[in-house]
């Protein structure tokens, strides 16, 4: 072995101890917050705060984007559909579901909120947003929600201080809620959220969206301490009974589900054709990638399981693929729609 591989050998195991080291630190950093997450999540909200008052102007800029954005309108026959986003969602996951929507002339609008902020002050937003200008004269909604909208949904229709009822308050009905891969039961990946804001951040440099400190003013990470299992946030929301006069769906993705049912084929003798067929035990507990079968279903809520991850579920990488995600066709057949094509 010549010097230069053996410099070579020593560098890399000097980055892989580095490695190994600041991943340890971090687990070990992750382990201590969950005895302090309530205080963490106070902090949080005063350096958000703080940032706020001390930067009015830049505050105000950011807030303006955070409101409901009415794309289309219904055509006679056709519900009206909103579209609410999950956490650190730099505004694509609804690029194939939206325009689908528009063509078959369903009334379409999009939800932005400051998706780092806690769950309720989110759901506030969206309760405002429904009483004002473009919705003031629409009489039924429904929504469709990916991943944590379905919680900001849920927190809309379930909390006593955000339930709709005349003559103090006038919104729209909402028929039906579409749930595609939300954690009603919380996800430990929320402890790596810096990870999702990361990439919205750059996203929203590399399309030239970004601000001062726009990194705080969606929020300084309070929801992803709402989003961890049993957080204070999901025991009470969970506690309460679901919403009355709104049907609700959960559509679950599934990673691997194809290949497992292949082998469960293997092991099916014809005696048990005509049984309910599951996936493996595994594929339910990995679920979608970052939410598990178990934490996306809900009691008494139909649930429809789609092969996928937690993004392929309802859009593709690319405009240019034609394929149908499969959470769609499920969608358009709850809203009374014909299965979509992706041109």
């Amino acid at each position: 072995m010549t010097s230069n591989d053996t410099n070579k050998k020593k560098r890399m195991t000097r980055i892989g101890r580095g490695i190994l080291i600041v991943f340890t630190a971090l687990m070990a950093w992750q382990v201590a917050r969950l005895e302090f997450l309530q205080e963490e999540r106070a902090l949080r909200s005063e350096l958000r705060q703080s940032i706020e008052t001390t930067f009015p102007t830049l505050a105000e800029a950011a807030r303006e984007r955070y409101r409901l954005i009415r794309l289309t309108e219904a055509q006679p026959g056709r519900d009206e559909v909103v579209l609410v986003h999950g956490v650190d969602d730099p505004g694509k996951v609804w690029m194939n579901l939206a325009p689908a929507l528009s063509a078959q002339g369903f009334g379409v609008s999009v939800m932005n909120y400051p998706n780092d902020q806690p769950i309720h002050d989110s759901a506030q937003l969206f309760a405002d947003a429904l009483q004002a200008e473009p919705m003031r004269d629409v009489r039924s909604i429904s929504i469709v929600a990916h991943s944590m909208g379905g919680l900001v949904s849920r927190e809309l229709l379930t909390h006593p201080n955000l339930v709709c009822a005349p003559p103090t308050c006038y919104r729209p009905h909402v028929d039906r809620l579409i749930m595609v891969g939300t954690p009603n039961h919380g996800s430990h990946l929320a402890m790596l959220r810096e990870l999702g804001e990361a990439r919205e951040q750059l996203y929203r440099i590399f399309t030239g969206q970004a601000g001062w400190f726009d990194g705080y003013f969606d929020g300084a990470g309070e929801a992803g301490i709402d989003l961890l299992p049993d957080s204070v946030f999901l025991t009470d929301l969970n506690a309460r009974p679901h919403p009355a006069g709104t049907q609700m769906y959960v559509i679950a993705g599934v990673m691997g589900l194809e290949e497992a049912q292949q082998l469960a084929d293997l092991f099916e003798s014809e005696a048990d054709e005509n049984r309910l067929r599951q996936p493996l035990p595994l594929a339910e507990s990995i679920g979608d990638g970052l939410v598990s079968f178990d934490s996306a279903r809900l009691d008494g809520v139909p649930l429809y399981r789609v092969p996928g991850n937690h993004l392929s579920i309802v859009r593709n990488v690319s405009m240019t693929s034609d394929r149908v995600p499969p959470a769609l066709p499920i969608v358009f057949d709850l809203l009374g729609g014909e299965a979509p094509v992706i041109d």
